[in-house]
């Protein structure tokens, strides 16, 4: 139930919603209260060209996914928590498991395996973005046995709980966790609590070094081709928002 009231309100606090929600109230102010509807469009027109905004995207990128950077070679725990997403189901006309994005944790996690970091693959998340993980992690070879998959989660706090008593069942004391590094201080931040060792290993970056640098350089070329706000950038921008804002809330709530 707190799944599906996290996911009714996201969509009118992330900015695209946000949007849509004060054009919608515009249209209702326009004839009656001009001013005002003048002012909520002036509003939208700021959040676009900001969050929009690529220099201001990677900024923002920068500031949330480097707290935490990929283990060192020879890292080793008891096991690799990996939050599953990024993979599409092998769903008609789909012929296989497909990968997006985020799927860059899963290549991650079998590295780390095959690296011998860890002898087990815990894989967490629902039903359907597990089952495809799981297929994915056999195809690059890591061998059944040594997955283990908790496939009841809606968000990332259930993550956590049920992930909590697999754990302890085990005697799993350390793990390596492993999601995009957008998000890894808030997972961070949860799997903490369980009150075991907790090693980041984050993948997925959006902003690598060479962006860094090139966008810190500041040549008038570069900077004069990123003045208009992108698509791209502006989903990146939310979901950025969308992390500081899940933190904060998890920190708030450790409070009381």
């Amino acid at each position: 139930m707190s799944g599906l009231l996290i996911g009714f309100f996201k969509q009118f606090f992330l900015p695209l919603g946000f949007i849509a929600l004060l054009l919608i109230i515009t249209l209702f102010l326009i004839k009656k209260h001009p001013k005002t509807a003048t002012w909520l469009v002036l509003i939208c027109v700021v959040i676009v060209g900001v969050f929009g905004n690529p220099i201001f995207s990677t900024f923002f990128t920068r500031s949330m996914e480097w707290r935490h950077m990929p283990v060192t070679t020879g890292t080793q725990a008891d096991a690799i928590l990996v939050l599953a997403q990024g993979t599409l189901p092998a769903d008609t006309p789909r012929q296989r498991v497909e990968v997006q994005e985020q799927a860059d944790r899963l290549l991650y996690a079998a590295t780390l395996y095959q690296q011998q970091a860890a002898p087990l693959i815990i894989i967490s998340g629902d039903y359907i973005q597990t089952a495809s993980a799981r297929t994915l992690l056999l195809e690059l070879g890591v061998p059944a046995e040594a997955i283990q998959v908790q496939d009841q989660a809606k968000n990332m706090r259930e993550d956590a709980a049920l992930c909590a008593p697999i754990l302890a069942l085990q005697n799993i004391k350390h793990i390596l966790l492993v999601t995009s590094a957008i998000q890894m201080d808030r997972a961070y931040f949860v799997f903490r609590q369980l009150g075991i060792e907790v090693t980041p290993a984050p993948a997925d970056y959006h902003v690598s070094l060479q962006d860094w640098q090139t966008l810190t350089a500041w040549d008038w070329r570069n900077t004069i081709t990123k003045l208009m706000p992108t698509t791209q950038a502006f989903d990146q921008s939310a979901a950025v928002l969308w992390e500081y804002v899940g933190l904060a809330f998890y920190r708030i709530i450790a409070i009381f």
